[in-house]
C-alpha cells in the first residue's frame, strides 16, 4: 500500500531455474548400491512463489490452470509437485505469506508512526488511493480469498479469521488509545466500532474489486471520520 500526499499523515510510504537435475554417487558395484544425490533446484522458489501470488491475486484460484502456473513460474511439472505439493499447498502458502507480509507489515508501521486516530484514518485512504491506481480492481488477496474459498476450504478460512481477528484488534486497540488522548469519541464502544470498521474495510476491499467509482470509496472513508 502506499501512502503518499496525505497531508496530515507522518508516512510517506507504506508497502498497503526450470527444472531439477539428479546426480549419482560413485560405488563400487560388487559392495554397494548407487545412493542417488538430493535434488538440486536450478531456480529461485521464492521467485517462483512470486509470480505465483500474482497469478492467484489476480485470477483467483479456480481459474488458474496447472498449466497458467507452471507458464508463468517458469518450472516444470516435476519441480512444481516436489518443491509446492500442489496447487492447493502453493495456494495457502502464499496467502499466507501474503497476510503477513502486507497486512501485518502496514499495522505494525501504522502502530509505530501514526497517533491512533491518524492510523486509522490513513489505513482508510490508502485503500481509496490504491483503488484508484492502475492495479486497483485486484482488491485484496485476502478479501477475494474469502469471497471465493474461505466456505469450502478449512485451511483458507482459518488464514482469513485470524487476519480479521487481528484487524479487529488493530481497531479496538486503536479506539481505545485514541479515545484515552482525546482524539477519538469518548462515547464510542470500541468493541461495536471496531467491528463495523472491520466491515467497512472489507466493503471497501470488495467495492474496489469491482471498479466501484472514485465517490463511493471516499464515502466509507467519510463514514469512517464520522464514527470516530
Amino acid at each position: 500500500m502506499k501512502f503518499s500526499d496525505r497531508p496530515k499523515s507522518r508516512i510517506s510510504c507504506l508497502r498497503l531455474d526450470r527444472s531439477f537435475q539428479t546426480g549419482y554417487a560413485s560405488a563400487d558395484h560388487r559392495h554397494r548400491k548407487h545412493q542417488p544425490m538430493p535434488w538440486k533446484k536450478n531456480f529461485d522458489v521464492d521467485v517462483a512463489r512470486d509470480k505465483a501470488k500474482a497469478l492467484f491475486w489476480s485470477k483467483g484460484y479456480e481459474a488458474t490452470s496447472m498449466e497458467d502456473l507452471l507458464g508463468c513460474m517458469d518450472i516444470n511439472r516435476g519441480s512444481f509437485y516436489a518443491t509446492f505439493g500442489s496447487k492447493q499447498s502453493l495456494y495457502h502458502d502464499v496467502l499466507q505469506r501474503y497476510d503477513q507480509q502486507h497486512r501485518c507489515g502496514v499495522l505494525s508501521q501504522l502502530k509505530a508512526e501514526c497517533g491512533p486516530r491518524e492510523a486509522i484514518l490513513t489505513l482508510f485512504d490508502a485503500v481509496r488511493k490504491e483503488a484508484a491506481g492502475a492495479k486497483g480492481t485486484r482488491g485484496c488477496f485476502v478479501a477475494n480469498a474469502t469471497m471465493e474459498l474461505a466456505a469450502s476450504d478449512k485451511s483458507v478460512s482459518k488464514i482469513v479469521r485470524d487476519a480479521f481477528i487481528q484487524t479487529e484488534a488493530f481497531f479496538k486497540e486503536m479506539i481505545e488509545a485514541g479515545q484515552a488522548e482525546g482524539s477519538i469519541r469518548s462515547d464510542a464502544d470500541s468493541e461495536v466500532v471496531a467491528r463495523s470498521l472491520l466491515g467497512l474495510l472489507l466493503g471497501m476491499r470488495v467495492l474496489a474489486r469491482g471498479g466501484s467509482p472514485a465517490p463511493v470509496l471516499e464515502s466509507i472513508v467519510q463514514q469512517v471520520t464520522e464514527l470516530l
